[in-house]
């Protein structure tokens, strides 16, 4: 190997993710926030993310004990939050 290589470590127990240095993590970082920041400008209705799933499954419950869609109680959620916090996010 030319040194350059590195070993791959564990993360979750599951998958491998390759050790990054600080700039590389800075760099993926940033790219992220690119990403997200280009989704938000284009207005687009669903962001991917990770979840745990014990918590998805919990949110899923509650979701149907009050009868509405996944999609429906996330969004309460997440407007109720953003109303506590006073963000006005209706206009934009």
């Amino acid at each position: 190997m030319d040194g350059k290589m590195r070993k791959a470590k564990e993360v979750s127990g599951w998958y491998a993710q390759q050790e990054l240095s600080p700039a590389e993590e800075e760099a993926k970082r940033q790219a992220l926030e690119k990403w997200y920041e280009k989704k938000h400008r284009l207005n687009y209705r669903s962001v991917p993310l990770e979840i745990p799933g014990k918590m998805m499954l919990a949110l899923g419950k509650m979701a149907m004990e009050q009868r509405v869609s996944f999609s429906e109680f996330i969004e309460a959620i997440l407007e109720g939050y953003l109303r506590q916090k006073k963000v006005q996010w209706k206009r934009g």
